[in-house]
């Protein structure tokens, strides 16, 4: 019997409570359909690098290119330091991954629809969340999809083939 790939993904995906409001966003696509063809990996940076739920939520800030993570509603607040702390060591332990699915707009996972707020004003709502950066710079080979992609039936099965390729 073969074993199945492992992917990670966004934990708020698989309905755990960990989201900056204490929710979660538990896909059925993921749980239901990705969970029968792979083994899941939960994975929540936000969390693993020592932030509370729930947390004042944050938003990337200041730079397309090297943007902070700052408070949305808290000036002050910046877990910036934090997060790259994390971003540096935690893809090295997921090198087992054949894939990943990212939650879109979140500016830990966001893939490619982060928006990113200079003085205020957004600038873009293309960019990539910290981690989601940190994991496809450490691995650019690796497939990767956000959740809201997996609607679209031709990027869902390019992905699942792209990750039995992968493994």
């Amino acid at each position: 019997m073969n074993k199945k790939p492992v992917i990670g993904v966004s934990r708020c995906l698989l309905g755990h409570a960990v989201r900056y409001d204490g929710d979660s966003k538990a896909n059925t696509v993921v749980i239901e359909q990705l969970g029968d063809l792979f083994e899941l990996v939960p994975v929540c940076p936000e969390v693993e690098a020592g932030l509370a739920v729930p947390r004042p939520p944050v938003q990337l800030t200041g730079s397309i290119d090297h943007p902070r993570m700052t408070g949305r509603n808290v000036p002050g607040l910046d877990v910036t330091e934090m997060m790259l702390a994390y971003c540096n060591s935690r893809p090295a332990e997921l090198n087992q991954l054949c894939g990943f699915v990212f939650k879109s707009r979140s500016p830990s996972c966001g893939l490619n629809s982060t928006p990113v707020f200079i003085n205020g004003e957004c600038v873009t709502e293309t960019s990539s969340g910290l981690f989601a950066r940190a994991m496809t710079t450490v691995y650019p080979e690796l497939p990767a999809i956000e959740e809201s992609e997996l609607e679209m039936q031709d990027k869902y099965q390019q992905f699942i083939d792209d990750v039995f390729q992968y493994q």
